[in-house]
């Protein structure tokens, strides 16, 4: 399965006024209020992703093991208000939203386009060695003018500026400062690119 860019609507999960107030401030005429990134993988390519990313594959295998589903475990790479960058694993069947694959009535879901298996691992570096970084809240609460310079890393950062410099690693969207876009924003440019 390709990468999927998963974009939150404030309801279910995100349903807070703080969510309903960013969809809508961000707007550029979209509804979101978050935006985070799913791979789906078989257990044989998450085993080969896991080993790219040099981490200890016996530390997985529990979790591996519990996530798998129909042959495939999702890992879903995010950082929301308030927390560090983080990622967790995912099931349809979950009885928990957060862990849950996320839905059509909650999300938008867009497939990113013409990747190969080595573009997807190089995200996916990109991102894993981001796990732990802190929320970026004055270039959250200032997209508007984007008080940084275009760089390919941060120290912090926010949703959709994490995702852009994920693509840029790749060569996507390498004209665009990652630290200006919101996910109403990037869902656009992601649905003509």
């Amino acid at each position: 399965m390709p990468l999927v860019a998963s974009f939150a609507k404030p309801v279910g999960l995100f349903d807070n006024w703080f969510n309903k107030v960013t969809a809508v401030v961000t707007g550029h005429g979209g509804n979101f209020c978050h935006s985070e990134f799913i791979f789906s993988f078989t257990e044989q390519r998450m085993n080969e992703f896991l080993q790219y990313v040099d981490e200890d594959l016996s530390k997985w295998q529990k979790k591996l093991e519990k996530y798998e589903e129909n042959g495939l475990i999702h890992i879903c790479f995010y950082i929301v208000w308030g927390n560090t960058v983080s990622y967790r694993l995912l099931k349809y069947s979950h009885n928990n939203p957060f862990f849950t694959y996320p839905n059509e009535n909650q999300f938008s879901l867009l497939k990113i386009k013409n990747l190969t298996e080595e573009d997807e691992f190089v995200i996916g570096k990109f991102l894993m060695d981001q796990v732990k970084k802190e929320y970026d809240y004055v270039g959250a609460l200032s997209f508007f003018v984007p008080l940084r310079a275009h760089n390919a890393t941060y120290n912090r950062w926010f949703c959709s500026q994490l995702m852009v410099a994920s693509l840029q690693q790749i060569n996507r969207l390498k004209n665009v400062n990652p630290s200006g876009i919101t996910p109403n924003y990037l869902y656009k440019m992601l649905l003509v690119n």
